[in-house]
């Protein structure tokens, strides 16, 4: 006997060895919510509905309906049971026809495997099978394929395909007459399909609860309750819900059956209610489309997708993903550009900034409101969201170095197309996704570290560490600063009617608007939250009431009031940023001579520390008409006066828009000491800079200095010639002749600045 076994068992081995089991079946690719809720599926490359089973997510009475009704000691055998084989055999000999099948359920998913005519043949080709699967795959396993291959007629296969296209459910939360069900169709599938044979699969169904009260597989309170449900009349459909999401995940990991995401159905649900509300109540203004991500600080989860308004909104082109479509940012890239002054060292919130005409290279920004306010400070300046004066800083930070750290941010159309971009950057001249955008934001709530945004729920990690924050964008100080100035309530991109609501969460936010009122942006971040909104039209289309402030702002108010209006707790102040008093117009430490003092956040290592030298001291005559230096002072009538020290451009734009109250007195005329003070300071033509002309057009180039105060007069070389007096105040032309100029501006108090030129003709 001992040998006769052993000869069996190395028989299976040579015969395991040459004939491999079949390859697995694919699957339907299936996305699941956190609380592993379909989001979607899609069918096999073979047509099929057939969902993967985890043992874990199968309804106790449906694993006890099939195992007792078709391999009640399924548990106990090594893939064939030899006592009901020769019960069946003997069976079918005596009758003269199959009576039964002794099939076990390793058996049963063989035949599955391999679809094959039912001879005795091929049933010793499924227990040998069976032999192989119970070889290589323990019993739980075996049971997952066996409940992922049930045929339940047309093209759904599995429990799991079943249990949602019969009852829209998941097949843990089957009754027991759903469960019951569910095993008897398999035995034959076409004959019991419920939404035409109805009545016979209901006839089958009750049979064998009748059968599991006989034998008190079930509790009889249980079967009674079974007797009593309905069948299902229809088949149903499994609708995406979050299709934009589920494009997405596919792409980018298109072998994977099964991924759990981080989606959140309430919060998804609400979201994508608000979201289709607003974008109806703004469908009057030509404005037919949104998208909003929502990320969930504590671990950088999306648990809210909204590509579009309606996925199945044809005419809006609700297909497209706004989420990942490239757009341009409008000003959302403005904090990035202030936060990276913080940590430079070259700006603290009460740092002026200049908000006149500036050219950068033949590139002259505008304000949204096309005025100009002259100076100042930063916070104002983001507040505002005025555009001047963050390209000013930008210039000052350098293009090259603004640039990295956009690209540091994963901002993949920048690192691309990196040569065509200037000093236009920072106010949206250039593409991001809302993606993209929303993501950057939360290193604002994670103190200036960002990492991947998490899609795929996984089963150990470590909260943020998991998330892979370790990209450091900005110092924890820069980012506080940053949350505190966009959680001003002050500030013009409020809607009066958020003013007046009492629903206001603390929220700090930037809104966007990209050049010609295409698109509309609003990102906002709690300690819990990052919300990211794009609101617009799909074709690109302006609408001439586009903008985040009207657009995008009360979206995103109404969703942080649904999602988080009970969060109470703001970021903490972190180490290495303190408060000090400044001088409110210079910014810096006081001086001896400042009086109007304000209080100013600043970095411990970084920020600057010298004192304020914008007020000065200065000897003046009795009306303060005039003023005198050390060589001019008469021995008696004169007094003191602090003047302030203004930048030449500053000065030269006050004078051109009769500002009152800047000019100081001028010098003394009488004075022989006329070499004290700064040259003029050119503003064009700009320092090495080409400029593209038209051959036989005669065009000129602006010559134009700022200088100080006392200077009345200018004069102006060109390549060592003199060409003409001008008042400081005025503007001048000039034709260029050669290819290289040499242009010099000297004032009435002989100091000189001097600055060459390139022409190139065309």
């Amino acid at each position: 006997m001992g040998r006769l076994y052993v000869g069996c068992l190395l028989l299976f081995l040579v015969g395991n060895a040459i004939f491999s089991l079949p390859p697995p079946k694919s699957f339907s690719p299936v996305i699941y919510a956190e609380d592993s809720t379909l989001l979607c599926a899609y069918l096999t490359d073979d047509d099929k509905w057939r969902l993967e089973a985890q043992r874990e997510e199968l309804s106790e009475d449906l694993v006890k309906a099939l195992i007792n009704k078709e391999d009640r000691y399924f548990y106990y055998h090594p893939g064939v049971n030899p006592i009901s084989v020769l019960r069946a055999f003997f069976s079918n000999v005596i009758r003269g026809k199959r009576v039964s099948g002794a099939s076990t359920l390793s058996m049963q998913l063989a035949r599955m495997s391999e679809r094959k005519s039912r001879t005795y043949g091929n049933k010793l080709i499924e227990m040998f099978r069976a032999f192989q699967y119970e070889w290589r795959y323990p019993k739980s396993r075996i049971l997952e394929l066996y409940m992922s291959y049930l045929p339940y007629g047309g093209n759904i296969e599995g429990v799991h395909a079943a249990s949602y296209l019969y009852f829209d459910r998941p097949p843990e939360k089957l009754s027991l007459a759903q469960a019951v069900l569910l095993a008897v169709i398999p035995n034959r599938p076409n004959s019991l399909r419920i939404e035409r044979h109805g009545e016979d699969a209901q006839a089958a169904r009750d049979k064998w609860l009748r059968k599991f009260a006989e034998k008190g597989t079930f509790d009889a309170d249980k079967i009674d309750a079974a007797f009593l449900e309905p069948i299902p009349g229809t088949r149903l459909s499994i609708q995406p819900r979050t299709p934009h999401l589920c494009q997405y995940l596919r792409q980018k990991q298109p072998g994977k059956s099964r991924l759990f995401t981080h989606i959140q159905p309430a919060r998804q649900q609400t979201t994508e209610k608000l979201l289709q509300n607003h974008v109806r109540r703004q469908n009057a203004l030509g404005v037919t489309n949104g998208a909003v991500l929502v990320v969930d600080n504590r671990n950088n989860a999306v648990v809210a997708y909204c590509g579009s308004a309606d996925f199945w909104d044809n005419a809006a082109l609700g297909q497209v993903d706004g989420v990942q479509a490239i757009r341009s940012p409008g000003s959302t890239l403005k904090p990035a550009a202030y936060a990276q002054a913080f940590d430079l060292g070259l700006a603290t919130p009460a740092t002026p900034l200049l908000d006149i005409p500036t050219n950068y290279q033949g590139f002259s920004p505008e304000n949204y409101d096309l005025t100009y306010w002259g100076q100042l400070n930063l916070r104002d300046a983001l507040a505002h969201s005025r555009n001047v004066p963050v390209v000013r800083l930008a210039g000052e930070i350098g293009l090259d170095r603004f640039l990295d750290l956009l690209i540091q941010a994963g901002f993949d159309d920048i690192k691309k197309r990196r040569e065509a971009f200037g000093l236009s950057v920072v106010l949206g001249g250039c593409g991001v996704s809302l993606e993209q955008l929303t993501r950057f934001y939360t290193a604002f709530a994670h103190e200036g570290k960002m990492g991947e945004l998490r899609y795929e729920r996984r089963e150990t990690g470590g909260g943020m560490r998991e998330a892979g924050l370790g990209t450091s964008l900005f110092s924890p100080g820069a980012s506080f600063m940053i949350g505190e100035i966009l959680s001003d309530l002050e500030r013009p991109d409020l809607p009066q009617r958020m003013l007046e609501s009492s629903r206001l969460p603390k929220v700090a936010w930037k809104t966007g608007t990209s050049y010609g009122r295409r698109d509309a942006w609003s990102i906002g971040f709690t300690p819990r939250y990052t919300v990211g909104v794009w609101m617009g039209n799909f074709d690109g289309e302006g609408v001439p009431e586009m903008s985040g402030t009207n657009m995008a702002v009360p979206l995103l108010i109404d969703i942080f009031n649904a999602l988080d209006y009970a969060q109470k707790d703001w970021f903490a102040q972190p180490p290495g940023l303190a408060e000090r008093q400044v001088c409110r117009e210079s910014g810096l430490l006081p001086g001896p001579h400042c009086e109007a003092l304000v209080k100013d956040f600043f970095l411990l290592d970084r920020s600057p520390l010298n004192a304020c030298d914008r007020h000065v001291e200065v000897f003046v005559n009795a009306d303060s008409s005039m003023q005198y230096c050390p060589n001019c002072l008469p021995v008696a009538g004169f007094g003191r006066a602090i003047l302030p020290r203004l930048d030449p451009e500053l000065a030269l734009w006050y004078q051109q828009n009769k500002v009152p109250g800047f000019r100081s007195p001028p010098h003394n005329p009488a004075c022989g000491n006329k070499n004290s003070g700064d040259a003029p300071l050119i503003l064009s033509p700009s320092a090495d800079y080409e400029y593209y002309l038209e051959k036989g057009n005669e065009q000129a180039i602006l010559l134009q200095a700022a200088s100080g105060p006392q200077v009345s007069k200018l004069y102006w070389y060109v390549n060592g010639v003199f060409f003409q007096t001008a008042k400081p105040d005025e503007k001048i032309f000039f034709t260029p002749k050669g290819p290289q100029l040499e242009v010099s501006c000297v004032d009435d108090q002989g100091r000189k600045s001097s600055v060459s030129v390139l022409i190139k003709y065309y």
